[in-house]
């Protein structure tokens, strides 16, 4: 709805607020015609909307329950139901009001446009459902227009259900009916009567009626600084206090610390253990395998002297070795 005002460029007032508007039925008739079917349907106008039929079935069953029953909570309920269908009619014809009739309030109202052809067909597609879909469930013993139509929604749920349930069909009550007209035409007409003068800049006659309790009613009961003040402040206490300073900085980033200060003093043992005992030892056996080697090398001379020789040592080296055990050591 607020396209045509949102297309005109640059804004000196903020141009989705209600306030603002006023005129447009002349701007956007289509849309107006649509929207004004739309919200009669929601507010329960009588006989011709959906909003109506609907609205009153359940209307009824409150009060069956109620008068029938004897029970006191279906007397609660169609207490609660009227003053929530009162207000919803009062602020449709409140948004009405001030959106589509009187003279635009703004330049920017006075230059709205219709909205194209993409958005007001699926708006008028959804006014006409908005009227006829409710004609489909009219009661049967309804006065005067009961029996003018079949009653479709009857029938199709009887076809679906089980043959073995039976519905409770309500008889037609005047109470329920006369209730719906009430909130119904008397939210509307109190919409159009505060608001049909409205000019710009003019205290909101609402806030004008409320008083303090508007104040509270505007900030949502003051729910917002409530939640606010309790769980968004908790949560953020955790995530930024308790999370990051203490169990992110303080505990694991702590234990990490600690593993790698342990791990630093360990690399400090293997200094001093692995590289003068471990690899040192390796070190002292490979020279001790050189010394050997380069030793026993000379004795590779290539001279045939030096071998005979060699030979006759170890001759008798093993002679006096095999006198020894045989002589000696057998006694």
């Amino acid at each position: 709805m607020e396209h045509g005002v949102l297309h005109t460029g640059d804004h000196h007032v903020d141009p989705q607020d209600m306030m603002n508007m006023g005129g447009l039925r002349k701007k956007m008739p289509v849309t107006f015609w649509t929207f004004l079917l739309g919200g009669f349907a929601l507010s329960g106008f009588p006989f011709v909307t959906a909003g109506f039929w609907s609205k009153d079935e359940i209307f009824a069953d409150a009060w069956y329950v109620f008068s029938h029953d004897g029970n006191s909570w279906g007397l609660f309920v169609l207490i609660m139901l009227g003053l929530a269908a009162l207000l919803t009619a009062f602020y449709t014809m409140r948004q009405i009001t001030l959106t589509f009739l009187g003279e635009p309030r703004t330049k920017e109202a006075e230059h709205a446009h219709e909205t194209p052809w993409t958005m007001t067909l699926p708006l008028a597609i959804l006014a006409v459902f908005a009227v006829i879909a409710g004609w489909a469930g009219i009661p049967e013993d309804f006065p005067v227009i009961g029996g003018l139509l079949p009653n479709w929604m009857h029938n199709l749920v009887y076809t679906l259900l089980p043959s073995e349930i039976e519905l409770h069909k309500l008889e037609f009550t005047a109470t329920p009916l006369l209730i719906s007209l009430v909130v119904a035409l008397g939210g509307l007409a109190l919409g159009w009567v505060l608001y049909r003068d409205y000019k710009a800049g003019q205290t909101d006659p609402i806030k004008k009626m409320l008083g303090g309790l508007h104040t509270v009613l505007q900030n949502k009961y003051y729910l917002d600084e409530l939640y606010q003040a309790t769980f968004v402040r908790f949560f953020t206490w955790v995530s930024e206090t308790f999370s990051y300073l203490i169990l992110d900085r303080g505990i694991i980033d702590g234990f990490l610390h600690t593993v790698a200060r342990v791990a630093f003093s360990l690399g400090g043992v293997k200094d001093r253990f692995e590289l003068p005992v471990i690899s040192g030892g390796a070190d002292r056996i490979a020279d001790g395998f050189q010394w050997f080697g380069q030793t026993f090398r000379t004795i590779q001379s290539g001279r045939i002297q030096q071998y005979m020789i060699l030979v006759l040592v170890n001759v008798l080296a093993f002679g006096f070795l095999f006198y020894y055990l045989v002589e000696v050591a057998g006694r």
